[in-house]
């Protein structure tokens, strides 16, 4: 099955009736040939990954492969596996780079481009098992980027024995701390046991606000919203370990890291990634919830959906039930977890 692909395209205006985004920028991938070869990803249409071909911390196993599990998913896939592991973080593999990066006011772009700063940042892709069967150990983390592993939140995804567990940590830092290594990152569980017959729907958003603590981070699995928190700018605002670069970062790409215990025996395995896509743009607000909302000009603060006038974004609320909530997958079993973030 042949999976449409759409390269990097920066558009002006999106129009729908009566839904209208006005996105900056996006990227999305399928991993398919053309022009997708199978092999390491290293500099394959933007993407880096230098520890894949021999030019790093060590040699990951980080692939595009072929697949037949899932239909969805094509004839190739972004395959990862723990068989090797390190520390570090710019020769894992990167995401192809969004044009217009993402970030509050105070946001440093380091030695990255950072086109039309947004503020608004999505990320999404499915996920599923190279195996039916538990591969012990397996575990590989996604997360919002600057490109160099300054990450701005994280996702960790870890096979066991009835499915595939998701995890969400942020930064719960009120101000500054001591010594270094001090941020209190805080680890939620947002996904229990998610069957691996299946691939399942991963998506990140985050608005980056000026200030310290306000940023908004929701995590969904399967369309369903399973955590709202916040990002990780207050742990290089705060930790003397940032001291460096002491600021929240730009986000313009992904990093997939493998980290931590290395599972030799899944060499060749692991996880599948497919149908990607990033994006940057205003935040959004909406959709309205009731009527009095769309009243004295309030039409005109919506762009999810924006309306055309008063009484067309009144009707929007006649006619759609809101729905949201975090049932599901969800869970609530939050820990702190480790010093500094070089540590997951």
């Amino acid at each position: 099955m042949r999976k449409f692909f759409i390269g990097i395209t920066t558009v002006l205006m999106i129009v729908f009736s009566p839904v209208s985004l006005a996105f900056a920028d996006t990227v999305s991938v399928n991993f398919e040939n053309p022009p997708y070869v199978l092999g390491s990803i290293n500099n394959q249409d933007g993407w880096t990954s230098l520890g894949s071909v021999g030019s790093g911390c060590a040699v990951y196993d980080h692939a595009v492969a072929s697949q037949s599990a899932y239909l969805s998913f094509g004839n190739q896939s972004l395959r990862i596996s723990d068989a090797a592991t390190s520390g570090c973080f710019g020769d894992q593999t990167f995401a192809k780079p969004l044009v217009n990066a993402v970030g509050e006011t105070a946001a440093t772009a380091g030695s990255f481009s950072e086109g039309t700063r947004q503020r608004h940042f999505e990320m999404q892709f499915d996920i599923g098992s190279t195996s039916s069967l538990v591969q012990p150990g397996m575990h590989v983390s996604v997360s919002p980027d600057r490109g160099d592993g300054s990450r701005m939140s994280y996702l960790r995804f870890e096979d066991s024995a009835l499915g595939i567990n998701v995890f969400f940590d942020d930064v719960q830092q009120p101000g500054p701390c001591s010594p270094s290594g001090c941020a209190n990152f805080v680890e939620t569980q947002v996904g229990t046991d998610l069957s691996r017959l299946v691939p399942h729907k991963i998506k990140l958003t985050l608005d980056t606000l000026d200030g310290p603590g306000n940023d908004v981070v929701k995590v969904y699995i399967d369309s369903t919203l399973v955590k709202t928190g916040t990002s990780w700018e207050d742990y290089y605002r705060y930790d003397p370990e940032s001291s460096a670069e002491q600021s929240p970062r730009i986000v313009k790409t992904v990093i997939f890291r493998t980290s931590g215990t290395a599972s030799p025996l899944d060499q060749g395995n692991g996880f599948l990634f497919d149908n990607f896509s990033s994006l940057s743009g205003p935040i959004l607000v909406g959709p309205p919830t009731d009527k009095n909302q769309c009243k004295n000009g309030g039409w005109k603060t919506f762009n999810n959906p924006s309306f055309k006038n008063q009484g067309q974004c009144i009707s929007f609320v006649e006619n759609h039930q809101n729905q949201n909530g975090d049932g599901g997958k969800s869970g609530n079993n939050n820990q702190q977890i480790g010093n500094n973030q070089g540590s997951n």
